[in-house]
């Protein structure tokens, strides 16, 4: 092949590296339930207290923290629960539906 030919590829090709390398990993900013009133209400999200009420009675165990947490237009809440013989279970609910 010609150079003429190849330099415009391999210029291209390195362009296209250093953009994928560029741009981060979208990254979920969450909050603590306590301070996440305003944007469950901004976003029409299903209410804490709700998710609270039904992780306990779906798991019988204790919350031990809850975060909201936002990637773009989709919100999850992230639940640790500490169950009645001790294991941990890690739940992430959909903030709009309530399922998980």
């Amino acid at each position: 092949m010609d150079c003429r030919v190849l330099k415009p590829i391999a210029v291209a090709a390195l362009t296209a590296v250093i953009l994928s390398a560029a741009a981060p990993p979208a990254r979920a900013a969450c909050v603590p339930w306590k301070s996440a009133g305003a944007l469950i209400s901004q976003n029409s999200l299903v209410p804490g207290n709700v998710i609270y009420k039904k992780v306990q009675s779906k798991t019988g165990g204790k919350v031990i923290s809850a975060t909201l947490c936002q990637n773009g237009s989709n919100f999850v809440y992230k639940v640790v629960v500490l169950g009645k013989k001790g294991n941990v279970k890690n739940l992430t609910i959909n903030a709009r539906t309530g399922q998980f």
